[in-house]
């Protein structure tokens, strides 16, 4: 009777002991290695499984001659794509300079507004150094691509193609551990990792990320709406095929521009309810959701965008404010960083409040539901990264 060798069972529970029992140093190098090494070959992947998916839909060819032109038209279609791609990474790096130069001249405007005496006064001078310090931050970011998405983690973690070797060709530390990431002024999360050549980011969408934020209404609110409704009048502009007439085209050319101009005569800002958003996602499980959920709002305490309010009433409880009451959170508020968390800088947007949840008798805040300004974060390809903020540098 042949007898039963166990010893390579026992090596390899050995050798998953030990790989179990690396430090985390230890595993995050191996882990960026490996992803490191995949990296170019993930694209390839996605683009044979397009290409295989497409080839699967095909009839059955005749003869040759039509097998050879349908690979003619895929060859054709995925050269359209990766010009489309390019094409559209090129915009977004020049669109996030027009935003710079756009906040240059806000920066500006806000700077020569100070002459106003008062609570105004002090309004406009916090948020022109809230305007400067945003612009320091973006002139010394640096613009990443992404390389690598693992499949457990899609919802909560990237890899980008920016490491240790960048910061040493700028000498000075722009990626590191807590850098912001964002993409255009929207926050999309944070650099958990930094290894050579690429790093890790965590994704707002994922659960254990929790930015401190604050409702704001007005003027950014508008700003925010009149980015979207340039680039759709330009876009409707070019497309005349999707109007039956001239006369529909110009109508709707109309009502957005009457939109637009009502956009641009509102003025002022309210800073109203704070708190934290996470997000809905978990490691090991692919979210559908782009929702994120936010837990602890109100404005129990004053600061300097005002004194504090009334849950229910909105009522400030400075006597001297009183009959000024503002609904502290509404659809359609924008989400901006506070800088309370010591991650991500005070004034970058991060999201819209899509739901407003009813309070509960006893309850001491507001729970949300809002949706990312960056959009679908399941097709992110590029992002810039932040210096990290001094408070957020580990020792």
């Amino acid at each position: 009777m042949r007898r039963v060798s166990y010893r390579p069972y026992l090596f390899l529970l050995l050798f998953f002991l030990c790989a179990m029992s690396l430090p985390k140093g230890a595993s995050e190098r191996i882990r960026s290695t490996v992803v490191c090494s995949f990296a170019p070959c993930w694209r390839s992947l996605s683009f044979v499984k397009e290409k295989t998916l497409f080839l699967l839909t095909l009839p059955f060819p005749n003869d040759f001659r039509s097998s050879d032109n349908a690979i003619e038209i895929e060859r054709l279609s995925q050269e359209n794509l990766l010009l489309r791609s390019q094409i559209e990474n090129v915009r977004e790096w020049l669109l996030y300079e027009d935003r710079i130069q756009e906040q240059t001249q806000r920066y500006k405007t806000l700077a020569h507004d100070t002459f106003e005496e008062g609570f105004w006064k002090e309004f406009f001078k916090r948020r022109s150094q809230e305007l400067y310090n945003a612009l320091d931050l973006q002139i010394c970011s640096l613009p990443g691509k992404v390389i690598f998405r693992e499949p457990s983690s899609w919802s909560s973690t990237v890899w980008i193609n920016l490491g240790e070797k960048d910061n040493q060709k700028l000498g000075k530390k722009i990626v590191a551990k807590n850098s912001p990431v964002l993409l255009g002024t929207s926050v999309i999360g944070v650099v958990e990792y930094v290894g050579s050549r690429q790093s890790r980011v965590r994704l707002i969408t994922d659960s254990r990320l929790a930015p401190s934020v604050r409702a704001v209404r007005g003027n950014q609110q508008n700003r925010y709406l009149l980015e979207h409704l340039d680039s759709l009048i330009f876009s409707l502009e070019l497309r005349e095929d999707l109007f039956s007439s001239e006369e529909e085209s110009e109508i709707l050319a109309q009502n957005l521009n009457r939109l637009k101009k009502t956009l641009q005569q509102q003025s002022g800002d309210f800073y109203l309810a704070k708190g934290e958003l996470r997000g809905t996602s978990n490691p090991l499980w692919r979210s559908r959701s782009q929702v994120l959920k936010g837990i602890g709002f109100n404005y129990d305490f004053p600061d300097s965008e005002g004194p504090a309010r009334d849950l229910r009433s909105g009522e400030p409880y400075a006597a001297s404010r009183k009959g000024e009451a503002i609904q502290l959170l509404l659809p359609g508020d924008l989400l901006v960083t506070t800088g309370l968390d010591g991650v991500f800088p005070p004034g970058f947007r991060v999201a819209i409040v899509s739901s407003v949840q009813t309070l509960k008798e006893g309850a001491s805040s507001y729970e949300i539901e809002a949706i990312s300004t960056a959009g679908n974060l399941d097709e992110l390809t590029h992002v810039f990264v932040l210096p990290p903020s001094e408070r957020s540098i580990p020792d």
